[in-house]
């Protein structure tokens, strides 16, 4: 590994070493394992009679549940009460196994976790703040690299996980139809110790109405009143509310983070809060007079139920505080930054995120690398076999070099580059830190991004890619680069008057490009077989043998990126088109590859490594041709951002995995939704419509 990286105009240490890629491919070999306990528990159990089977029958199912557990004892351990500092990092304060799961997809969402642990102070937060690096190697000491069990852990690890959460340490890979949750009664406030995890309902998709099923409901042991996620949720905003009303330190949800930098901007956020609370105090007849301490919890209840708990009403309540010149109706599109606020208070709990949807569409990721092979203990073990990790850290920072080339691009990585992003956002302060000085901006990992976006974007980066280090970024056996232009075009748009560019979104989002050919309308993704114009400066600072390899064996560690799909079907529907239409346009490149191969050999002069056409020379493309030939050998090799399960896959009917993703901003972009001209679709701006 060298010693130093060229990213941007600086020479930096490597961020990631080969160590930490190791320590963290072996926690996701653990996760998996965990995974396949709980498949296999499930699926092994004897059938018997329908009112004999107290879980779930369908292993799918149970992950869910399971993992809404792990979030709930998540939950539980970073809100519980501290007697004492956070220890320094040892065995004693290493949490169980499926609470680091979660919090290990907390952390790969690098904005909302710095976000939630400054904008407020509560334990919850003080504790994220405490634990926002990940002891990578740590925890891999304690995971055997045979069994992929954890150690069992010592007295005084299961004490401290024990006194703070109220909570076993050690998890069940089980839940039965008996097993309860206690929660807290928006309406009254009162406790609840007997909800269900689940219901038996819930063997029917989309009918199960336990606290770890999607249609969540339960009626209140003390008030009656039936409540939901959502309505847990209302009250969290109105409890945050009534806390600032009594000058506590409360940022209100996706405020606090400029948009395009994700520094914390608390003039900003001052100013949208205080527009919020202005608003509800004059809807709701409210005293401008500080509330009592001791009356936050009573003001909260009645709050909430001003607003009956309704997000719809919550949402005219933030539209007419954010924007109060502008008419609103329940109706109406949400603005971008309203949006991403209610989705933070769309349910219970502390985290700005649903984290049982971010850890579920993790698993996808895991899965890819259980696929490379690289969660086998013995695939990086001898230093003969590290070429393969040590390029993938080499690429990632080649990715960062290429950001900080193009700062208003949205790129998508390949699976090696991807795994050693996560690994530095697994150091939560370093890699903020890192970014904001090279980058000047902190990039966030959004995992759910709609098909025609990601595709763009990927070929995009593919593109700009190729120009800046001269190498493929891709030789997977996935859709070859787009070719070069005819130069019959260029004279032709020379001749052409200037008009204003009326650009596809891929031209406005990314930044990137000056014009291109894909377009994105009507739900349908046009790829073109020419390449678009870059606006890139070549480097000389990389090898090419450090960013690619043509080895066959490692061709699958160059695949687009790809978990954080999003698909958004509904039953019954078919597949969107931008699903199966991928592989029709990669068919048609490894056409035009083949018809150019065909003119050179045909045209090539006596003793010349090109061909001439109409007083033009070109040369071959050896890139292209690799990427060509690959496609048309690796016949089973999927097409990258498509999918033959479509919606169908086995967490969409039992979870919101398909939910939509952050409006208005992929990372650090403004893309076409966003409202305004300030680039953070802010709702502030003066000139947003």
């Amino acid at each position: 590994l060298p010693l130093r990286f060229r990213v941007g105009k600086e020479d930096v240490s490597p961020f990631v070493t080969i160590t930490d890629a190791q320590a963290h491919l072996r926690l996701l070999a653990a996760f998996d394992k965990l995974k396949r306990d709980v498949y296999d528990i499930h699926s092994s159990q004897s059938e018997g009679e329908e009112g004999e089977r107290d879980t779930p029958r369908d292993p799918h199912r149970a992950w869910v549940v399971f993992v809404n557990r792990a979030v709930y004892r998540f939950d539980q351990f970073m809100s519980g009460k501290w007697t004492s500092d956070f220890p320094r990092w040892s065995e004693t304060a290493i949490l169980p196994l499926d609470v680091i799961m979660v919090w290990h997809t907390y952390l790969l969402n690098p904005r909302t976790y710095h976000e939630d642990s400054i904008r407020r102070t509560t334990p919850f937060a003080r504790r994220l703040a405490a634990m926002e690096s990940m002891p990578l190697t740590l925890i891999a000491s304690l995971i055997d690299s045979t069994t992929l069990e954890m150690a069992l852990p010592s007295a005084q690890r299961e004490a401290f996980f024990e006194s703070t959460s109220g909570l076993p340490f050690m998890y069940s890979l089980k839940t039965t139809y008996s097993d309860v949750v206690t929660l807290r009664c928006p309406c009254c406030n009162t406790m609840n110790p007997t909800v269900q995890w689940i219901t038996r309902k819930g063997d029917e998709e989309g009918k199960g109405e336990g606290f770890a099923e999607p249609d969540f409901v339960h009626q209140c042991d003390w008030c009656s009143r039936e409540f939901t996620r959502t309505m847990m949720g209302v009250r969290k905003f109105c409890e945050e509310f009534t806390r600032r009303r009594a000058h506590r330190k409360v940022f209100f949800a996706e405020t606090l983070l400029d948009p395009m930098t994700g520094k914390p901007d608390e003039m900003l956020s001052e100013m949208l809060s205080l527009r919020l609370v202005r608003r509800i105090n004059a809807v709701f007849k409210l005293d401008n007079k500080p509330c009592e301490q001791d009356q936050i919890t009573q003001e909260a209840t009645n709050l909430a139920k001003s607003i009956d708990w309704n997000p719809q009403e919550l949402s005219a309540l933030i539209h007419k505080g954010l924007r109060p010149r502008q008419t609103y109706h329940v109706y109406d599109e949400q603005l971008p930054r309203v949006k991403r606020i209610l989705a933070a208070y769309s349910l219970p709990g502390y985290a700005s995120i649903d984290l049982v949807a971010a850890v579920l569409r993790q698993g996808s990721f895991i899965e890819k690398m259980k696929e490379l092979g690289w969660l086998e203990s013995s695939r990086f073990q001898h230093s003969e076999n590290q070429a393969t990790l040590l390029r993938a850290i080499a690429r990632y920072h080649a990715f960062l070099d290429l950001m900080a080339a193009n700062p208003r691009s949205f790129l998508v990585p390949t699976v090696d580059i991807d795994l050693i992003w996560h690994t530095h956002q697994l150091s939560s302060a370093a890699y903020r830190a890192d970014t904001l000085r090279l980058l000047g901006r902190a990039p966030n990992h959004d995992d759910a991004v709609q098909p025609t976006t990601l595709q763009s974007a990927y070929d995009n980066t593919a593109a700009a890619w190729k120009i800046r280090f001269g190498v493929a970024y891709s030789v997977c056996g996935c859709m070859p680069d787009a070719g070069p232009k005819p130069k019959m075009f260029e004279f032709a748009k020379k001749e052409e008057a200037p008009t204003k560019s009326k650009t596809t979104d891929g031209g406005k989002i990314f930044g990137l490009f000056k014009s291109k050919k894909a377009k994105m309308s009507s739900g349908k993704h046009e790829v073109t077989t020419e390449e678009p114009e870059v606006a890139m400066e070549p480097s000389k600072n990389w090898n090419e043998e450090d960013l690619v390899s043509k080895d066959l064996d490692e061709a699958d560690s160059s695949h687009p990126s790809d978990h954080n799909l999003y698909v958004q079907v509904t039953k019954g529907e078919a597949v969107q088109p931008d699903l199966v239409g991928r592989e029709l346009a990669s068919k048609q490149r490894v056409a035009s590859v083949k018809k150019g191969l065909e003119r050179a050999v045909s045209q090539r002069t006596e003793g010349s490594g090109s061909f001439e056409c109409e007083g033009e020379t070109s040369k071959v493309d050896e890139w292209r041709k690799l990427q060509a030939e690959r496609k048309e050998c690796r016949t089973d090799h999927r097409e990258a951002f498509t999918s033959k399960e479509g919606a169908n896959g086995p967490y969409y009917p039992y979870w919101g995995v398909s939910i939509e993703p952050s409006p208005g901003f992929f990372g650090a972009v403004k893309y076409k939704d966003a409202v305004g001209d300030c680039a953070s679709g802010c709702a502030s701006c003066g000139s947003a419509p």
